[in-house]
C-alpha cells in the first residue's frame, strides 16, 4: 500500500486519536509508589501465584514438594517476572527518551508527547516492583539474555523505529497478560495483586500504543515487515518458554526430594506438560488476532508458526473476524 493513500491517511488518524485517548489517560491517572498499594499489609505465609499457574502444577514433581515450599516457589516465580520487568522497562526508559531526544517522531509530535508519559511510567513500575521484591523478603534475578539484548540490533530502517516499538510491544503484553492471570484468585496476597494489576492497567495503554503505531506505520518500511513476518513465531516459542519459570527459582526455594536436582528432566516436564500447553493457549490467543489482522501472520510463513506449536491457535485467529478496529 503507498504510503501515501488515503487508507494510509486514514490509520495515521486513527492512531492519532488512539494517541490523544492515551494522553488523556495518562495525565489523569499514574501510579503512584507510595500511596496506591497497601504497603502495611501484613504478610503471613502468602500465596503470590494462583496455585494452577505455578510451574510445577500439573506435573509429577507437584506431589513431591511440601506446602511451604509450593509456597514459596510461588513467590519466587512472581519475582523473577518481577525482574524481568524491572530490566525490560529500565531498558525501554532510557531507549524511548534517546527517541524523544533525536526526535524520531518528529512529524508525529503527539507520539511524542505520549512516549514523555510512558516512559515515567515505565520508571515508576520499576521502583514499585523493586520495594515489592523486598516487602516479600526476596531479592532480583538476574534479567534474562533476550530482554538484556532486546534493543541492540534493531536498528530503523525506516523513517520510524518501528521494531523498537514491537519488540516492547510483544514482551510487555506477554507479561503482562501472564501476571494477571497468575494473580487470578481470591487468595494471592493483597498487595502482589493491587501491584500486578495496577501495572496493568498502565501496561495495557502502552501495549495499546504499540499496537496502533504498528498498524498504521508498517507500510512505511517494508524491511520491519519481512522481518517481523519472520522472526515473530520463533520469538513469540521462546519468550513463552522462558516464562514459565526461571531455573534459580528452584534454588532458592530448595526443595528437599532429589527429584528436583535433575534441572533438565524438571524443565522438560514442566514446558511440555498438557497443562502448561494449555495455559500457553489461553496466554498466547489475545495475541493471534493481533498478528492475524496486522498482516505480521501472512500465509507464506505457515509452516514456521505451525512448527513453533502455534498451528491450532493461529487457525483460531483465521477463523475469526477479520477486524483491525478492535485495536482502536
Amino acid at each position: 500500500m503507498p504510503v501515501e493513500s488515503p487508507a494510509f491517511e486514514t490509520k495515521v488518524q486513527r492512531m492519532l486519536k488512539v494517541t490523544e485517548r492515551l494522553i488523556d489517560a495518562s495525565e489523569q491517572r499514574q501510579m503512584h509508589l507510595l500511596h496506591d498499594h497497601p504497603w502495611d499489609a501484613p504478610v503471613d505465609k502468602p500465596f503470590l501465584m494462583k496455585r494452577e499457574r505455578i510451574s510445577i502444577y500439573g506435573t509429577p514433581y507437584w506431589d513431591l514438594a511440601s506446602e511451604e515450599e509450593i509456597r514459596r516457589l510461588s513467590i519466587e516465580e512472581i519475582v523473577t517476572w518481577w525482574s524481568g520487568f524491572v530490566g525490560l522497562e529500565q531498558l525501554v526508559s532510557e531507549y524511548y527518551m534517546r527517541l524523544v531526544n533525536l526526535r524520531k517522531f518528529r512529524t508525529l509530535p503527539r507520539l511524542e508527547t505520549y512516549l514523555k508519559h510512558f516512559v515515567k511510567e515505565e520508571i515508576v513500575h520499576t521502583l514499585v516492583f523493586l520495594k515489592a521484591m523486598d516487602y516479600y523478603g526476596s531479592e532480583m534475578y538476574e534479567v534474562p539474555e533476550f530482554v538484556r539484548s532486546l534493543f541492540d540490533d534493531n536498528a530503523s530502517t525506516g523513517e520510524y523505529p518501528l521494531m523498537a516499538v514491537y519488540l516492547t510491544m510483544m514482551v510487555e503484553w506477554l507479561a503482562d497478560i501472564q501476571q494477571h492471570l497468575d494473580t487470578d484468585a481470591d487468595y494471592v496476597h493483597v498487595l502482589a495483586k493491587s501491584v500486578v494489576h495496577a501495572h496493568w492497567r498502565e501496561e495495557m495503554r502502552h501495549i495499546k500504543f504499540g499496537q496502533n503505531v504498528i498498524l498504521a506505520l508498517a507500510d512505511t518500511d517494508q524491511d520491519f515487515i519481512d522481518k517481523a513476518r519472520q522472526f515473530t513465531p520463533v520469538f513469540l516459542r521462546q519468550v513463552v518458554d522462558q516464562g514459565v519459570t526461571n531455573i534459580e527459582c528452584f534454588d532458592r526455594v530448595g526443595f528437599k526430594h532429589p527429584a528436583f536436582a535433575d534441572k533438565e528432566a524438571l524443565l522438560e516436564a514442566v514446558i511440555g506438560s498438557p497443562h502448561r500447553q494449555a495455559l500457553n493457549r489461553e496466554l498466547v490467543r489475545p495475541m493471534m488476532r493481533y498478528f492475524v489482522t496486522s498482516g505480521i501472520y501472512v500465509p507464506q510463513y505457515h509452516a514456521l508458526w505451525a512448527e513453533q506449536g502455534f498451528e491450532a491457535d493461529i487457525q483460531e485467529a483465521l477463523a475469526g473476524d477479520d477486524d483491525a478496529s478492535q485495536y482502536a
